[in-house]
């Protein structure tokens, strides 16, 4: 045992030294590696730290006060982590895990600020090295990304007065070909312009979509893919307001399962609050006699992209404060690539509605009433006997409906000699009783 002792310290020794060729090998390593990332970065970035040491074992390093700056964005981080860095040029840069503290990106459009970004398996996309005339592409459509935890982001857009934070964002699975998942926690958007906007989200989880194709397809054609994986969204407590409350929504759900040529999609709306826009700026609520819409909706409608066709089967609206509605229908002419002017291109090829009445239609006849300058009682009693003694059917069909509203559903099917325009269908039912209108459109109203 004895004979031991005098080798303790030559071991101690040999450790330390050791110690210090691997720190001084990793220390190199990574000198080698900032020197060969900023030749990457072209001749306008520019790459600096404060400190960098390397993580031997872990074959990563730690940066504090790091800059990148390139003429279109500078990014600035308190503390970045850098771990399990694998692959190369031909392969891709592999990062196990990168860790930002203390983010701010800065464009000339906008500022982004996060507590923390957290990102797991991280593959950066391959890209030639950059020359005297080129600069790195971004490559968010190329890269690919297990994990990505984002922590309080808060962006401000000065020019469009927008402010929006995030308290959390969780995104997995990016990267082309891959089912991705978003979820987001407690959204909030101010809009400053006037008039002023308040939106929230308190909770949105989306589950099924290739976010990176999506990427891809916008940046390559400005359009997003079709795609064929099963998607669903849940989305919890949602709010619009202004100077008044606008909208509120309990929840929404969508789950959508697609091929090549045809979606099917499943929707629930559940405790959808719509105010009126106030007095002074009447909107449709108004004109009805209702500050407010409550109700819950559910949407079932497969899709047909090949021949532009929705079908909806059915289309429910149920408000307690003024009835229910239910629509089977059939449209063509749909812009699934720009869905924003669907009612310009939109056309009704049939369609049937059942209204079940609670308050509406008394309404309805109250407006009109107080737009003849009329008083109420005989305003509805000269309509009633007008529709009792018309020759069209379908108008004493109306006639017996506004005569007890809650005892005769009413039935409206439109069958149209050629597609007429969604926006048209608001001026054909209010000439529901012009046989020169009602007979190319194939109207016709009912009671059971």
């Amino acid at each position: 045992m004895k004979k031991f002792y005098p080798a303790i310290p030559l071991l101690i020794l040999v450790l330390l030294v050791g110690s210090w060729g691997v720190h001084h090998f990793a220390q190199r390593r990574l000198e080698a590696g900032i020197a060969d990332f900023r030749a990457s970065l072209g001749p306008d970035a520019t790459f600096s730290y404060a400190t960098a040491r390397p993580r031997t074992l872990a074959r990563g390093a730690h940066f504090t006060a790091v800059t990148y700056h390139n003429p279109t964005m500078t990014l600035i981080a308190a503390d970045v982590r850098l771990g399990g860095l694998t692959g190369n040029n031909v392969q891709g840069e592999k990062i196990g895990s990168l860790v930002l503290r203390d983010v701010k990106v800065m464009t000339q459009d906008s500022t982004i600020s996060l507590d923390q970004v957290a990102l797991g398996n991280l593959v950066m996309p391959n890209t030639a090295r950059v020359t005297a005339e080129t600069a790195r592409p971004l490559g968010f459509d190329s890269l690919v990304l297990d994990t990505g935890i984002f922590t309080n982001l808060h962006l401000t857009i000065p020019a469009s007065q927008i402010d929006m934070t995030i308290g959390r964002m969780a995104i997995g699975q990016y990267g082309v070909g891959r089912s991705s998942h978003l979820d987001l926690e407690k959204l909030a958007t101010q809009i400053n312009l006037t008039p002023s906007r308040r939106i929230a989200v308190e909770h949105l989880q989306i589950d099924g979509p290739d976010f990176a194709s999506e990427v891809a397809s916008l940046i390559q054609s400005g359009h997003l893919i079709h795609e064929s994986h099963p998607q669903t969204m849940d989305l919890r407590k949602v709010e619009i307001a202004s100077t008044h409350p606008m909208l509120q929504i309990d929840h929404v759900t969508t789950s959508r399962f697609s091929t090549e040529t045809e979606d099917k999609m499943d929707t629930n709306v559940t405790n959808l609050t719509l105010w009126s826009t106030g007095t002074d700026n009447s909107s449709i609520l108004n004109s009805f006699g209702y500050d407010h819409f409550t109700g819950n909706i559910h949407v079932n409608s497969t899709s047909d992209r090949s021949t532009s066709h929705v079908h909806l089967e059915p289309l429910t609206v149920q408000a307690p404060d003024m009835g229910n509605l239910s629509v089977v229908a059939e449209l063509d002419q749909i812009p699934f690539d720009d869905m924003a002017i669907i009612p310009e291109t939109a056309r009704i090829v049939s369609a049937a509605m059942t209204w079940e009445d609670h308050s509406l239609a008394g309404n309805i006849v109250a407006g009109l009433a107080k737009s003849r300058n009329m008083e109420v009682g005989a305003y509805r009693q000269n309509l009633l006997t007008m529709l009792a003694t018309s020759d069209d059917a379908s108008m004493r069909a109306m006639g017996r409906f506004l005569q007890s509203p809650q005892d005769h559903p009413l039935q409206i099917a439109l069958r149209p000699m050629k597609p007429v325009n969604l926006m048209m269908l608001g001026v054909a039912l209010s000439m529901a009783g012009d046989p020169s209108v009602a007979a190319p459109l194939g109207l016709t109203i009912s009671t059971p």
